[in-house]
C-alpha cells in the first residue's frame, strides 16, 4: 500500500482542469523522519467551563503534554489513545500513546525523565514490546486504534494491558509479569471463537450472531456487579453494554453483552435519536445510544468518589450536537447499577466548540502523584502542508465542513494511494464527486494536504471540598429485556428463503489465488462436520479444476461447537477456503467447478441430504 513517495518533502504541481486553478501544493511526507519538526499554528486552547459535580476532582484548564527535544504526537491515521504506566519500573509514570493504523496498531512509550510529581519528557519514544521483543499490537482494519487500558485483571500484582478491536470484536490481553508483558492472548467471549463469521443482516443487533453485536468493540474493564471480578464495558457498533465475567479472576471469560440502562429504564445514551427500543424487537443500537455515532468509548470509574461506579464516555465530536466528553453518574438501585442521564464534563465558556479537532480519547490517571484523579485526553487535530495547524478548520465541526474522519484524510490518500497522478486521474473522471469527497465544503486546494494528528493534554485535578453521597434509588422497568418475546406480534413480509444458501467466489490476494465457499443458514438450521460422532451427512466440498490449476494445502474450515451430542459448524455464516496453485503460464478466464453436499437440521427435524454445483470464474488476465 505504501508504494509511491519519497520520504523527503517535495512539491508537486497539479494539472489545471477546465475552469479550475489548482496551485502547486506540498504533498505530505512519511512521518518517520520528521520527529524534529514541530507543528506550527497550534491551537490556543479555549477557557473551559466545568460542570459542577459533587465529589469529582476540580479540573484545571487543559495543558499540552509535549517533549523538550521532539514533539509528542501520533501519526499514522491520526487517532491518539493516551494513558500512563511505569514502563521501566523506576517509580515514575511514563506516557503511553495508542495509535490507529490499518493493520497492526501499536503503542508508543515516552519515558518520564522528570519526577513522579513533575513528569517531563524529551519526546523520544519507542514501541511497546512483549517479553519476546515483539511489538505489542492488535489488528485494526478500520475506524479504531489500539486503546490501552492498564489494569491488573487477574490480581497477581502485575498490571496487564487490554484493548478492544474493530472487527470481529476481539478483546486482546497482554498479561504483566516480573519480566514484562507476555505475548498477546484473546479473552474468551460467549458466542465468539476465532474464524467464526457473523451475519450482517437478518439478525437483531443484540444477537451474538449479529455483526453489529461485535463490530467496533471499544473496551474497558471494571467491576460492574461488585463480585470482585472485572467485567467488560463496550461501546461502538452495538451500543453501550456490559458483559459480566463468567470465568474466574485468573482466567476471565465474558458473557453476553447486555445494554447498560438509565435509572428511568431506557438504554444508556449520550444523545437521544428517538429510536424506538422495545423488548424482542430489533432496533439500531448506534442510533439509540449515540445518534448514529459509531466512534464511542466508555471509561468506567468512580469519578465522584461516592463508592459507586460512574462512566465518562466520549464520541467522535463531529457535529454541534456533541459534547465530546460525557459524565454518567452511577446509581445503586434495586435492579443493580444504573446511571443518571448524561452531563457534559465541560463546555467552552463562550458556548462555541470547546476543543479543537475531533475524536477526544480520555482516561482517568494520577499524572502528578498527588493522589487526586486527573484527566488525560488525546485530540485528533487537523494539519495541512505537513505540520502546519489548520487554523481555519480545527475549531469547526467535521459535519459542517463535510470532511473525512481520521483514517480517510486526503493528505494520507495522496501519500499512500498514488500521489499527484492518482488525484489527477480521479478528478478527471468525476470532478464534482471526488472534489466533494476529499475537500467537502472547503474551497481551497491547500486542504488536499489535510491530515489529522494526535496530541495529548492533561487536565489536573484538585480535591473537591464538596463530597458526593450515594443514594439508593428505585429502578424503573427496563425498556429492553433479554430472553423475552416481543410485546406485539408484527407480521413481516414473507421471504422465500431456503434453510441453507450456498455461493462461491474465486479471488486473488498477496499470497495467491483461492476459492471461498459461503454457506448461510436460517433459523436454528445447522451443518455437520465429518466427525465420527455425527449420524448426519457432513459438509463435503469437491473441486473440478482446469488444467494447470491444483489444490494448495487442505481446505480451511470454520470453527466448530458441540450441540446435542453432534459436532456442528459454529455460526450462521460459514466460510470454507481452499488455496489454489496456478501455473504462471495460464491466461484467460477459466471455470472452477465446485460441488457441495450437506445435510441440515434444525431443533425439530432434519432435511434430506442436498447437493449443489457452483461454477466460478478464475480470471487470469490476457
Amino acid at each position: 500500500m505504501k508504494k509511491l513517495l519519497s520520504f523527503a518533502m517535495f512539491v508537486m504541481a497539479f494539472v489545471q482542469l477546465p475552469g479550475q486553478e489548482i496551485p502547486e501544493i506540498k504533498v505530505p511526507t512519511h512521518d518517520s523522519l520528521q520527529w524534529h519538526v514541530r507543528t506550527t499554528n497550534f491551537p490556543v486552547m479555549k477557557e473551559l467551563y466545568f460542570e459542577p459535580i459533587a465529589g469529582a476532582p476540580i479540573l484545571s484548564q487543559p495543558q499540552r503534554i509535549d517533549g523538550g527535544e521532539w514533539e509528542i504526537r501520533t501519526e499514522e491515521h491520526g487517532m491518539i489513545y493516551p494513558t500512563l504506566y511505569d514502563w521501566n519500573k523506576d517509580g515514575k509514570p511514563d506516557l503511553l500513546l495508542g495509535e490507529f493504523l490499518t493493520g497492526e496498531s501499536r503503542i508508543k512509550v515516552y519515558l518520564n525523565e522528570g519526577t513522579k510529581k513533575k513528569p517531563k519528557f524529551s519526546g523520544k519514544w519507542f514501541y511497546a514490546t512483549d517479553v519476546n521483543g515483539n511489538v505489542m499490537s492488535n489488528y485494526q482494519w478500520c475506524c479504531i486504534g489500539i486503546h490501552p487500558q492498564v489494569v491488573d485483571i487477574d490480581g497477581d500484582g502485575y498490571e496487564d494491558i487490554i484493548s478492544g478491536q474493530y472487527d470481529p470484536g476481539v478483546i486482546s490481553l497482554w498479561r504483566g509479569s516480573a519480566n514484562g508483558f507476555l505475548p498477546r492472548e484473546e479473552i474468551p467471549q460467549l458466542g465468539y471463537q476465532p474464524g467464526k463469521q457473523f451475519v450482517s443482516f437478518n439478525e437483531p443487533c443484540w444477537s451474538v450472531e449479529s455483526r453489529d453485536y461485535w463490530v467496533y468493540s471499544s473496551a474497558r474493564l471494571a467491576d460492574f456487579n461488585g463480585d470482585g471480578l472485572l467485567d467488560l464495558f463496550v461501546a461502538g457498533g452495538g451500543g453501550f453494554r456490559v458483559a459480566l465475567n463468567i470465568g474466574t479472576k485468573e482466567q476471565p471469560k465474558f458473557g453476553r453483552r447486555e445494554f447498560l440502562c438509565h435509572v428511568d429504564g431506557s438504554i444508556l445514551c449520550t444523545r437521544d435519536h428517538n429510536e424506538v427500543v422495545a423488548t424482542g424487537e430489533n432496533f439500531n443500537a448506534v442510533n439509540a445510544s449515540g445518534a448514529g455515532d459509531f466512534h464511542t468509548y466508555l471509561n468506567p470509574v468512580d469519578w465522584d468518589g461516592d463508592g459507586v461506579l460512574d462512566i465518562i464516555a466520549t464520541d467522535s465530536y463531529g457535529d454541534a450536537s456533541s459534547w465530546g466528553v460525557y459524565f454518567f453518574r452511577g446509581v445503586e438501585t434495586d435492579d443493580g447499577l444504573r446511571f443518571e442521564r448524561p452531563r457534559p464534563l465541560f463546555m467552552a465558556k463562550d458556548g462555541s466548540k470547546a476543543l479543537p479537532g475531533c475524536a477526544p480519547q480520555v482516561q482517568v490517571v494520577d499524572y502528578n502523584g498527588d493522589g487526586v484523579n486527573d484527566l488525560i485526553i488525546g485530540l485528533s487535530i487537523e494539519t495541512i502542508n505537513g505540520f502546519e495547524g489548520a487554523e481555519d478548520v480545527y475549531w469547526r465541526w467535521l459535519s459542517d465542513m463535510r470532511i473525512q474522519f481520521p483514517g480517510k484524510d486526503t493528505g494520507e490518500s495522496l501519500y499512500f494511494e498514488g500521489g499527484v497522478e492518482w488525484m489527477e486521474k480521479h478528478l478527471k473522471e468525476d470532478y464534482k464527486n471526488y472534489k466533494g469527497f476529499y475537500l467537502g465544503n472547503l474551497d481551497d486546494w491547500k486542504y488536499l494536504t489535510l491530515r489529522h494528528r494526535g496530541y495529548p493534554f492533561i487536565l489536573l485535578g484538585k480535591e473537591n471540598p464538596q463530597k458526593a453521597v450515594a443514594i439508593r434509588q428505585h429502578a424503573a422497568p427496563r425498556h429492553f429485556e433479554y430472553d423475552k418475546p416481543a410485546a406485539k406480534k408484527y407480521e413481516l413480509p414473507q421471504i422465500d428463503k431456503k434453510p441453507v444458501t450456498c455461493r462461491g467466489r474465486v479471488m486473488k490476494d498477496k499470497e495467491g489465488y483461492y476459492a471461498t465457499i459461503y454457506m448461510e443458514t436460517t433459523g436454528t438450521y445447522h451443518l455437520y462436520t465429518a466427525a465420527a460422532v455425527n449420524m448426519n451427512e457432513p459438509v463435503k466440498i469437491e473441486f473440478e479444476l482446469p488444467e494447470g490449476v491444483t489444490l494448495k494445502g487442505d481446505l480451511e474450515t470454520p470453527p466448530t461447537i458441540v450441540k446435542g451430542g453432534s459436532e456442528i459448524y459454529d455460526g450462521k455464516v460459514l466460510e470454507f477456503v481452499q488455496k489454489l496453485n496456478v501455473s504462471p503460464d495460464l491466461k484467460g478466464v477459466l471455470d472452477v467447478k465446485i460441488k457441495v453436499s450437506y445435510q441440515s437440521c434444525d431443533d425439530d427435524h432434519c432435511l434430506p441430504p442436498t447437493e449443489v454445483e457452483i461454477v466460478e470464474k478464475l480470471d487470469l488476465g490476457e
